[in-house]
């Protein structure tokens, strides 16, 4: 049986639209000016620059749903909360609540990211040293 989604009455094909959005974020006083989630949901929408539906089609949700939330009716569902914030590409309705419980949001820095910059500093403090006994071979003493 064919997916709903993919037959329309006319016969043409329809597939869900999934784009990312290009990174976008708004100034932090913009986002705590907002009265309520829904506003902070539709800001974060709205700055997006995608359409209503490539939102819920890309979360999976029902517009109906997805128009609830949007006028304060209904929450998004915590579990959606990081695919909505990857597709939309910015994090002001998480932000927005954090600020309402009075905290901020702060990247967590990844093992990786953590050993490479480690690596970085030892690199640099390894070329420092190194110019240093160049200049101390060729004659010149540093100030």
């Amino acid at each position: 049986m064919a997916s709903k989604e993919l037959n329309r009455a006319d016969g043409q094909g329809e597939l869900p639209l999934s784009r990312r959005a290009e990174p976008n974020d708004v100034p932090a006083e913009l986002v705590r000016r907002q009265k309520t989630a829904a506003s902070a949901f539709a800001l974060s929408c709205q700055s997006s620059g995608l359409e209503d539906k490539e939102i819920y089609s890309g979360l999976g949700i029902d517009p109906g749903y997805f128009s609830r939330i949007k006028k304060g009716e209904a929450t998004l569902q915590a579990e959606l909360i990081t695919p909505f914030c990857e597709l939309v590409n910015n994090r002001i309705y998480p932000e927005w609540i954090a600020f309402r419980l009075g905290c901020t949001l702060v990247l967590i820095k990844s093992e990786a990211e953590r050993r490479l910059e480690v690596a970085e500093q030892r690199v640099a403090a390894s070329e420092a040293e190194n110019r240093l006994m160049r200049q101390l071979l060729a004659g010149k003493v540093p100030a």
